[in-house]
């Protein structure tokens, strides 16, 4: 499991686990109860990760400013790919909702680009030749 840190200038704060380790899930947990997560949705993301009923997730807590994506194992390049831009579109929602930004133009697609392209730095060492 890789943790990667970034923020979107002095904006948004998001938070990226690559691989979920379930022996080290205490420390997804953690950063979810920094982020204002209750128990009952933690319990639900845990069960939804662990059972491979959900490929990744994402918690946003606008009040912060935080994103914490979390991606389970995939199984094709094209899965990487499809999750990497389904996750960073769940930020861009959450930081245009906190800011009240129409999801029009260009200010939203250079934000999904940007969280695109920070994710992939590191997501792209976990891309397999399936």
């Amino acid at each position: 499991m890789v943790k990667q840190i970034f923020s979107v200038k002095e904006y948004w704060e998001v938070v990226v686990f690559y691989d979920a380790d379930y022996n080290l899930f205490y420390l997804i947990e953690d950063e979810l109860y920094n982020a204002g997560i209750t128990e009952y949705y933690l319990e639900e993301l845990y069960y939804m990760m662990f059972f491979g009923k959900a490929k990744a997730v994402t918690f946003s807590n606008t009040g912060l400013h935080k994103s914490i994506v979390v991606f389970n194992n995939h199984t094709s390049k094209e899965d990487y790919v499809d999750s990497i831009v389904h996750e960073a579109e769940h930020i861009k929602q959450a930081m245009l909702y906190a800011y009240n930004v129409k999801d029009a133009g260009e200010p939203p697609a250079y934000t999904i680009g940007y969280l695109v392209s920070q994710m992939y730095k590191v997501f792209r060492n976990f891309i397999c030749d399936c």
